[in-house]
């Protein structure tokens, strides 16, 4: 009946810190294994029409990884501040929701959890957010919590 493993999709932003406390709560109160996800997006930052620009990217893309490196130290020591016990933390490369759901199925994740807030209408127009990409593309039960809480949950169709 409850996940035996819970994957929080960690991320830099405000939304992130009610997510990991939903987590922990979630992970310490069924007694599910918790493991924490950070995914750096790898897509270039076009365009880059001379060579030079190109190495940029890459200089740039390489700040970006240890960043990620640092953030995903700091969603596990947050957990852990939180009460909570990270089993594996992952860093990935590439399409962030993409990512996020191939490692839930590769896991056996029951649940994944993120942080999310209802954009306005007019910043919806140009493209749903992660939490909603991964809640509607996922397999597996997500659930989005924003500052003010749960802010949706599916059960896959």
């Amino acid at each position: 009946m409850f996940p035996t493993k819970i994957l929080l999709a960690a991320n830099a932003s405000d939304e992130a810190y009610p997510a990991v406390e939903a987590a922990v709560e979630l992970a310490n109160g069924t007694g599910s294994e918790l493991q924490v996800v950070f995914v750096v997006s790898t897509a270039p930052e076009l365009p880059y029409p001379k060579f030079t620009a190109r190495e940029r990217n890459e200089a740039f893309l390489e700040q970006k990884r240890l960043g990620g490196l640092r953030l995903l130290e700091d969603q596990v020591r947050r957990v852990e501040e939180f009460g909570g016990s990270v089993a594996v933390s992952h860093y990935r490369e590439g399409n962030r929701e993409r990512e996020v759901i191939q490692l839930a199925r590769e896991i056996g994740a029951g649940l994944i959890v993120t942080g999310g807030r209802r954009r306005p209408w007019y910043v919806r127009i140009f493209g749903p957010g992660f939490s909603t990409r991964v809640h509607r593309k996922a397999d597996r039960p997500v659930l989005v919590v924003g500052e003010q809480g749960l802010q949706n949950s599916t059960v896959p169709r």
